[in-house]
């Protein structure tokens, strides 16, 4: 088991946007509006931030923080990173998953068959692609890259049982 009180990389700061404290967020979610309702961010020198404001500007997101006020306030959090404890992260539902609970979690196809583990998560444009590394019980010692396509191809995330359902014949 993992210690709740694990740092969770949610983006990294980029430049301020106009002359009001705004800024640039590569957010690594999926759901930007969560940036908003997350209690307990900060930064990675430790200091605590609140998002007071968040816009979409041309599919780029941009936030303010209570703590910025100035240009010159978001500039100095410029490729500063943002995080949040685990513990302090909403809870999902059994077949849901953050993806760093996705890491070492053990894969079986829908005939059972043991492909290995997943060693890490590749984010890709088209799709997030799952990276299976054989283990001692897998079919064999093949390294897999399958494509993380809820319901279609990833059936179930078991978290109390460690494991993920696939549908993914053996041989690719």
């Amino acid at each position: 088991m993992r210690s709740s009180d694990r740092n969770i990389l949610l983006g990294k700061l980029g430049k301020p946007h106009g002359v009001k404290g705004f800024l640039y967020i590569h957010y690594y979610g999926e759901d930007t509006k969560n940036l908003s309702n997350y209690k307990g961010l900060f930064l990675d020198d430790g200091t605590s931030v609140k998002v007071e404001r968040l816009l979409l500007l041309k599919n780029r997101v941009i936030l303010k923080f209570h703590e910025t006020n100035s240009r010159n306030d978001a500039e100095k959090l410029r490729d500063k990173d943002l995080f949040i404890l685990e513990r302090s992260l909403p809870v999902l539902d059994n077949n849901q998953a953050y993806y760093f609970e996705l890491e070492g979690l053990n894969v079986k196809n829908l005939d059972n068959v043991d492909l290995g583990k997943i060693k890490e998560i590749l984010e890709t444009n088209a799709n997030d692609v799952l990276v299976i590394e054989p283990t001692e019980s897998s079919v064999d010692k093949k390294e897999r890259l399958v494509p993380y396509i809820k319901d279609q191809v990833v059936k179930e995330i078991n978290k109390i049982d460690r494991t993920i359902l696939i549908d993914w014949p053996e041989e690719y």
